[in-house]
């Protein structure tokens, strides 16, 4: 449905380069990125408020990188909303369809399915200060899909919002993609949200797209270590794979490529990167890679379990994991204190082979 090409773009000193991305009709696609990524600008590209120095944007097969944005047919929703605070949620909703010389008959009939669609029928006639953050989120949804966009784009819709609010929001968006069909694009840098939403999502770093595939697939096989950590993995340790085709890694020995989720085919520099669930304190002796004696440097609680960071006798690397499964309370009879000596084993599941850079 939508297809970007080689687009690149320079804002300030800022660039996009070369940024491919093909949306199908009735995708949810979700751009992950940390702040500073240029999520927001390439959303604004595919709205047509920037103008790309180079390669174009096409929508159904059409070229449509030098089309005005109100007449690409997108609707919009800002981060903070942007509702117009002198209007009632009814006069908000309906904007769209008023500056398109749209029938009052028809304005009320959309307007009114809309807000029966959001639940929100209640407060037509309420002003944007009146409402809540769920509600304000609601109204700007129904604004966006009033006119019937060919596609519904986001802008980071639920990071002003409380944990709970946003968990039911991001319900209210599957909701929507499912029952209306809408093809969306949405940015956040939230991996809980992207993994909640997203059929296909892509990775953001420095004006640059540096992996796409389902949730499923990136977190599985996480090129690189900014994906890795973006993932939420948050330990390395330097790996090589040698002229010979060895792989050998810092504490491991030489590792057996049946255990790894990716194995790259060239010689070099690597790191060897696995999730703290692939930890374990105290573990059975039939399913570890390796174990290690040594000492618990910090411990919190992180929603609610044990959490762990582990000095291991190698230069300048900790291991940091999380203790939650009963089978590993049963067999260490108290939570970690910092100082205290543990044994730790990597299980033989979940390992990644990543690019050093």
């Amino acid at each position: 449905m939508l297809r970007l090409e080689n687009i690149s773009l320079r804002i300030g000193g800022f660039c996009l380069e070369s940024i491919n991305l093909h949306i199908r009709q009735g995708e949810y696609r979700v751009i992950l990125g940390p702040t500073g990524a240029g999520k927001t600008i390439l959303l604004e590209t595919i709205a047509g408020l920037n103008r790309p120095q180079q390669g174009t944007i096409s929508l159904s097969g059409k070229n449509i990188t030098a089309i005005a944005p109100e007449k690409r047919h997108f609707g919009m929703v800002y981060q903070d909303y942007a509702l117009f605070p002198h209007l009632s949620v009814f006069h908000n909703i309906a904007f769209s369809l008023q500056i398109q010389g749209t029938e009052k008959k028809i304005i009320r009939q959309k307007v009114g399915r809309m807000a029966e669609f959001f639940r929100i029928s209640h407060l037509l006639k309420r002003l944007p200060q009146n409402l809540s953050g769920g509600e304000c989120q609601r109204v700007a949804l129904a604004r966006a899909l009033v006119a019937d966009p060919a596609m519904l784009l986001l802008d980071e819709p639920l990071s002003a919002l409380d944990r709970l609010t946003r968990d039911r929001l991001q319900v209210e968006l599957q909701r929507v993609h499912r029952q209306l069909g809408i093809t969306v694009f949405h940015i956040t840098h939230d991996l809980d949200e992207a993994f909640f939403l997203a059929d296909r999502m892509a990775v953001m770093q420095d004006g640059r797209i540096v992996q796409q595939g389902t949730p499923r697939e990136i977190a599985r096989r996480p090129k690189t270590e900014f994906v890795a950590k973006l993932m939420g993995l948050k330990n390395f340790l330097p790996a090589r794979i040698t002229t010979e085709g060895l792989i050998k890694a810092q504490g491991l020995g030489t590792l057996n490529p049946d255990i790894l989720q990716t194995i790259p085919q060239e010689a070099g520099d690597y790191l060897v990167s696995f999730p703290d669930q692939a930890v374990e304190i105290a573990p059975a002796q039939d399913d570890k890679l390796y174990c290690w004696q040594g000492m618990a440097r910090i411990t919190e609680m992180c929603r609610g379990r044990d959490r762990v960071d582990f000095k291991l006798a190698l230069p300048d690397n900790t291991i940091i994991f999380t203790a939650c499964s009963q089978r590993e309370t049963d067999r260490f009879p108290c939570s970690p204190v910092p100082g205290m000596e543990i044994e730790i084993g990597i299980m033989k599941k979940g390992l990644h082979l990543l690019a050093a850079k």
